[in-house]
């Protein structure tokens, strides 16, 4: 039997979830530009993509307690990471410094807009 979760304790455990996944996505991708020399576009790119497929799973499950999704469900969710992708990197690639701790609050910042809009495509769209 599945209790159904108040729209408070979905924004906690969705807010809870997508800063995990913002913190891994900073960090990772920091620590990846500033002390292997990666690129940040690309760096910026895969690890967030990476990321994708995980998130699904933890806020379908643990989040929204989806049991049935809608058709296209992971065909919303994807859209709305696209969109989150192309904002993260253009941030990443204009405003870089060079410095582990701006660079990390910068992507923390931008990824965490990102994960505002899927909230909200989530809830109402993805796993209603």
């Amino acid at each position: 039997m599945t209790t159904e979760l108040s729209e408070r304790q979905k924004l906690v455990r969705f807010m809870m979830v997508g800063g995990g996944f913002s913190l891994l996505y900073a960090m990772t991708t920091s620590v990846l530009i500033n002390f292997a020399g990666a690129p940040p576009f690309w760096t910026s790119v895969i690890i967030y993509a990476l990321c994708i497929p995980a998130a699904f799973l933890v806020q379908k499950t643990f989040t929204f307690n989806a049991t049935d999704l809608r058709a296209g469900a992971l065909l919303y969710y994807t859209a709305t990471q696209v969109v989150g992708i192309a904002f993260v990197s253009v941030v990443t690639t204009r405003f870089v410094t060079y410095n582990w701790w701006l660079d990390t609050g910068l992507l923390g910042v931008t990824a965490g807009l990102a994960a505002i809009l899927n909230f909200v495509v989530g809830r109402y769209f993805t796993f209603r």
